[in-house]
Order: C-alpha cells, then sequence, then structure tokens
C-alpha cells in the first residue's frame, strides 16, 4: 500500500506499507518504508520542501550544506531545523512524501496547488526520458525496511554532478519499481505466496506501473491492480466492507 497519509495502528503515518494475508485470515505488516519525519506534518504535503527537509533530517551538516549548494530555498532550511529539533514533527513511512521529497530533490520547491502535483510533475520530467540507471534502494530483509536514504543520496549526488532532471527523474521511478520486485520476492518467498495486490494513490502514477509490470512479467508472482474502483482513497470504502463481511461471515461460522 503506496499512498500519501495513512493513519497507522502505531499511531504514526503511515503510506508505505507491506502486508501478508487476506480478508479472511486478516493482514499482518511486514514490511513498511523507512521511518522519515515530517516537519509541519500536512503541511508539508502541501510543501514538498518540507517533505526533502525530513526525509534528509538525519543528514544533519551534511544536509544543510547540500541544500546550500542546490541553492534551496530558506524554507527548506526552516523545515530542516524543525525536524532537528523535533518541533511540529511527526514519523512516516509515506510513499507519497518520498515523492514529493524527490520532485523537490529535483526542482518543484514551491507549494503544490492540487493533490499529487509534484508526483504528477516528476512522472511528467521522467517521460522525457528512457531509463539509463537505478539507484541503490535496499530492502533490509531482517528488519522489513526499504531504505531511502542511499536512493536520495545518490540522487543528490548526480545534482550536484549536474546530471539532467529528465535522467534522474527516470531513474528514480525505475529504482522504486526495482525496490518493489525485490522485497516482494523475497517477501513471497518467506511466505509462500504469490500474488501482488497495489494498492494508495501512488500507483495512479502510469509510468511506475508500467515499470512494475514489467520488472515482474517473468517473475511467477501474479500483480493485481483495482479495475473498477480507484486505487486510491475512493477504494477505502469497499475495502472497508469487505473486511466487515469476512468478519461476519467467522462469526455465523
Amino acid at each position: 500500500a503506496f499512498d500519501g497519509t495513512g493513519y497507522g495502528d502505531d499511531g504514526s503515518i503511515w503510506g508505505g506499507e507491506w502486508f501478508v494475508g487476506s480478508l479472511r485470515e486478516g493482514l499482518t505488516r511486514c514490511g513498511h518504508l523507512r521511518p522519515a519525519l515530517l516537519p509541519g506534518g500536512d503541511a508539508a504535503a502541501k510543501m514538498p520542501l518540507q517533505a526533502l527537509a525530513g526525509f534528509l533530517a538525519e543528514g544533519g551538516a551534511w544536509a544543510k550544506e547540500a541544500g546550500r549548494r542546490l541553492g534551496f530555498p530558506e524554507r527548506f532550511f526552516i523545515a530542516l531545523s524543525m525536524a532537528e529539533k523535533r518541533i511540529r514533527t511527526f514519523p512516516t513511512t509515506s510513499m507519497g512524501r518520498l515523492f514529493d521529497a524527490a520532485a523537490a530533490l529535483l526542482g518543484f520547491t514551491g507549494p503544490i496547488t492540487f493533490e499529487g502535483q509534484a508526483a504528477i510533475w516528476l512522472e511528467h520530467r521522467a517521460r522525457l526520458e528512457r531509463p539509463r540507471k537505478v539507484y541503490p534502494f535496499p530492502w533490509d530483509e531482517e528488519r522489513g525496511v526499504l531504505d531511502y536514504r542511499p536512493l536520495l543520496m545518490a540522487m543528490i549526488e548526480d545534482r550536484l554532478k549536474g546530471e539532467a532532471v529528465e535522467v534522474m527523474a527516470r531513474a528514480f521511478h525505475r529504482s522504486v519499481a526495482e525496490a518493489l520486485f525485490q522485497s516482494v520476492r523475497r517477501l513471497c518467498a518467506a511466505h509462500g505466496v504469490d500474488t501482488l495486490v497495489l494498492s494508495g494513490g501512488v500507483f495512479q502514477n502510469a509510468l511506475l506501473l508500467s515499470d512494475v509490470r514489467e520488472r515482474f512479467a517473468d517473475s511467477g508472482i501474479d500483480v493485481w491492480l483495482p479495475r473498477q474502483v480507484p486505487v486510491n482513497d475512493g477504494g477505502v470504502s469497499l475495502g472497508q466492507a469487505a473486511i466487515a463481511a469476512a468478519h461476519l461471515a467467522r462469526e455465523v461460522q
């Protein structure tokens, strides 16, 4: 489930989650994106630069130096300070915010005017280039964590070297698809399953979906995606009804 904001059962903001199970047996969280920080909470969803600051907050002085060399607006440094001091800052595993952070890193440094704008901008830039590289985006199998730090560090290094934004945007999409493949392949082997169900607003990204389908094509893993209901929040009520029906069916039995 790759989305922007979801309320996790641990009280944090989810949005980059791997679950194993079924409606009848229930779903168990078996992996997630490495937690980042959201300076300002919901405000970071409207200002991708704040999301980027939260994802880079662990970098400390290195993050500030990168921001200066890349000419980021002052808002980035304010948000970085908020994250470092934990002032109105909240943990998140949101894949949607990672897309926002990548967009900010590649030049989308202003506020968004409609939901998903930064990610749409990133996808558009990526479509202008063919795949040339894949950034490191490692899956820690023991902890069930996808670590975005090597990915963002490699992107920053490319920007400082003057790499074309379109090349980097395309590589970012490819890297997410590759990371998803590697993580799911290992989880399927560990849990004895062969079906991947994709959900969440991030999968409205047609380029990402194309990369994911291509990567899984000969894997022996079936990829399922909603066709008659929206993949994002519009399908939530149906999922809730399905879970309720499964619970009622168990009680009746």
